[in-house]
This record gives C-alpha cells, sequence and structure tokens, in this order.
C-alpha cells in the first residue's frame, strides 16, 4: 500500500502562505480589541499560531483523513464535492478551537473564559475557518483550472499531430506529381480547407495507351468527409480496370458504396477515359460539369451528368464521348473552386473561372492550375477558405 509523502517544499509555501494571510488579520482585531502598537505583536502572533494549527489541521484532512473517507464511502458527483467540503470545514473548525485551547492554557491563560474573550474566540474561529476554506479552494480551483487548460492543449496538439499525419497519408493517396506521355498531359491539386478534406482527384494508365482520370467531391468537411473520401477513391481504385467503361464502372461503385455509406451522405464524382486517338468517354456522376477548353480558346461545358454516388444502389448512369484535337485541355473542378468568396462574401464564380480560364489557353496543366489558383487567392484576400478546393487538368497532345 502506498503512503503519502509530506513535500517539504509545499510545506515551506503553505506556511509561507498562512503567515502573508494571518499577520493582516492580527492588524485588523488589533484595531478592533487592541491597546495600539502596544497589543499589535500579541495580536499577530495569535493570528499566526490560528493559522498554523489551522493549515496543519487541513493539511492533515487533505492528506489523510479524507482520502481515507473516500476510499471507503465512495461518493460521486455532488456528494463527493459535499463531503471534501464538509471534511475541510470540519478541519478547519477543530483547528481553531484547539487554536484557542491551546492559548487558553498558556499564554493567554484565561483569557478566553470571559464574555469579550468567547466573542474574540468565535471571532477569530469564524474568520479564520472561513479565510481557510476560501484559500483552500481558490488554490484548488486553480490547480484543477491549470491542469484542464493543460489537458485540453495537449489533447489540441495531439488532435492536430494526428490530423496532420492523416492529411499526409491522404494526399498520398492521390498523385504526387504531373503525368506526362507522348499523348497526354495530366496535372491537379487539391487544398483541404482544413487539415483534411472530401475531395480527391487521381489519373492512371489504362491498357492501350488510355488514360484514365477523376475527380470526386464527398459532401461535408474535415475527418468525416475525408474518411468517406478515401472509401470512395479505394472502391473506385478497384474497378477502374474491369472493362466495363466510365459508366459501368461508377454504377459498381454506387452498388458497393450504398451498402456501406452513412444514411444521407452521398459524393460525387466525373471520371473519364481519353485514348490516344482523343477520344473521350465520360461519366458525371453529380460533380460540376467540366470545360473544355480548346486550342482556338473556345470554351464549352460537358453537360450530361447524373445523380451523385451513395443513396440509391439502383442508380443507372450515362456516358459522354467527346472528340478531341491535339491541344485541347478538360478542366475538372469541385464547388471550393467556383464557392470561394471575397470578404464581401461575394463567390467567384463560374463567370470569373471561365475568364480565367480564357487566359490561360494554351498553358500547360500545372501552370494552368497554378493560374486558377493565384486568381482564386487575389479575389479572396483574406478571407479564410471555407470548403475544400480541388483542380485536375488534362491536355491532349495528338497521337
Amino acid at each position: 500500500m502506498s503512503q503519502r509523502r509530506i513535500n517539504p517544499r509545499r510545506v515551506l509555501s503553505l506556511i509561507a502562505w498562512q503567515t502573508f494571510l494571518a499577520v493582516p488579520f492580527g492588524v485588523f482585531f488589533n484595531l478592533l480589541y487592541g491597546e495600539g502598537l502596544k497589543t499589535l505583536l500579541p495580536f499577530i502572533l495569535v493570528s499566526l499560531l490560528f493559522a498554523y494549527v489551522i493549515g496543519l489541521a487541513v493539511m492533515v484532512n487533505r492528506m489523510w483523513i479524507l482520502p481515507a473517507i473516500l476510499r471507503t464511502v465512495r461518493p460521486q458527483g455532488t456528494s463527493a464535492l459535499v463531503i471534501e467540503i464538509g471534511s475541510f470545514a470540519v478541519a478547519s473548525m477543530l483547528g481553531a478551537i484547539l487554536s484557542g485551547l491551546l492559548l487558553n492554557a498558556t499564554v493567554a491563560h484565561g483569557q478566553f473564559t470571559s464574555a469579550h474573550g468567547v466573542a474574540s474566540f468565535l471571532a477569530f474561529t469564524v474568520l479564520f475557518s472561513a479565510l481557510f476554506l476560501g484559500w483552500i479552494y481558490a488554490v484548488r480551483f486553480q490547480r484543477r483550472y491549470t491542469e484542464r487548460i493543460r489537458a485540453e492543449a495537449e489533447a489540441k496538439a495531439k488532435e492536430e499531430q494526428e490530423l496532420r499525419i492523416a492529411g499526409e497519408i491522404q494526399r498520398g493517396l492521390q498523385p504526387g506529381r504531373p503525368h506526362a506521355t507522348r499523348s497526354f498531359a495530366a496535372a491537379g491539386a487539391a487544398i483541404a480547407c482544413r487539415t483534411i478534406g472530401g475531395d480527391f482527384f487521381d489519373y492512371f494508365d489504362l491498357p492501350g495507351g488510355r488514360l484514365g482520370f477523376a475527380l470526386g467531391d464527398v459532401a461535408g468537411k474535415g475527418p468525416p468527409a475525408a474518411l468517406l473520401a478515401a472509401m470512395v477513391q479505394g472502391i473506385f481504385t478497384s474497378h477502374v480496370d474491369d472493362g466495363h467503361g466510365p459508366a459501368g464502372t461508377i454504377e459498381r461503385v454506387n452498388r458497393v458504396l450504398s451498402q456501406r455509406i452513412v444514411e444521407g451522405r452521398f459524393a460525387t464524382i466525373f471520371y473519364a477515359v481519353l485514348s490516344p486517338d482523343g477520344r473521350l468517354v465520360s461519366c458525371n456522376a453529380g460533380n460540376n460539369p467540366p470545360f473544355l477548353v480548346g486550342r482556338d480558346g473556345s470554351i464549352r461545358r460537358l453537360e450530361r451528368g447524373g445523380l451523385p454516388i451513395g443513396p440509391f444502389a439502383d442508380t443507372t448512369f450515362e456516358e459522354e464521348e467527346t472528340p478531341l484535337r491535339p491541344g485541347d485541355t478538360l478542366v475538372l473542378y469541385s464547388d471550393g473552386v467556383s464557392d470561394a468568396a471575397d470578404p464581401s462574401d461575394e463567390p467567384f464564380g463560374e463567370e470569373r473561372l471561365l475568364r480565367c480560364l480564357g487566359a490561360a489557353c494554351g498553358m500547360e496543366p500545372e501552370k494552368l492550375i497554378e493560374h486558377v489558383l493565384g486568381e482564386v487567392r487575389a479575389f479572396a484576400a483574406d478571407r479564410p477558405q471555407f470548403d475544400d478546393i480541388t483542380l485536375l487538368v488534362v491536355r491532349y497532345a495528338g497521337e
């Protein structure tokens, strides 16, 4: 069984505080009952005796008596607080009574037998007991408050570290660098509004020299959206090379996801396959319609789309076939781009995005992304980002 040890430093600190608190009381009672400077020192000594004896009683209660009571009774909630307050109140009163008895039996023999002495004794007892109870709970409250603040800070730091690690893992699930072949060039960027987000993008080689690429956006923000995005991306990756084309792939992803997703959650995804001859086959499940920027500067949307994935297992999706010419560029983006707002709460909007893409016509995918993100940041100024921003750009170079 462990034994409680007395900490000398804590005892010295307690004595210092007792002295600091007792001296003003001695001065106060000397003003009430004393005879000026002649009785000042005796009153201070009496106050110090009360302080030290009550302090000793409180320390004994805190170290041995109260823990024994709590081990025996095992109170819960408010009962524990009542027992704690009661034990310290009794300890303070007993300490005050013991101080009075010591004084009455020694230096102040018979002083506490008269009406005046009894009144002084009661006043000392009540005031010192109240003083010590208040001091005890002020110290305990400050200590507990400090411990709570420290615990909250440590928990927050741990959570932020875990989120940073999760963010690194999430970024590792996405392509780390631009992708380029003789026929294609692709690049992407995902900027979470928090440490981790619900957007994702991917591009990968397929048999026959084809390029597959996708951009997804999960409803929500933060860790829940990031977990769902990782699940969607994992399911999607396991089905991209099964030979069913974009629509068939998304239908299979939707069926699997609908069996696992939490009710009310959903995701949007655009998936396309680009062949070396410029044939683009795409399927849009609820995502923003991509922009096709022609080599001549013309811009049009791929309008055909469908429902998001997740809510309904039997949803069917349509494919859209688009021929690309060398120099054509496809731009995929999430809501965070068009919804980015300036300090006056005006959204960046698709019209600004169209002008931005027109000005960037002919840029390589990576440079085009940098240009768009720079325009969005300049527009938003110091306004905090409130949604994940994701861009995926694919340029067709020809056979």
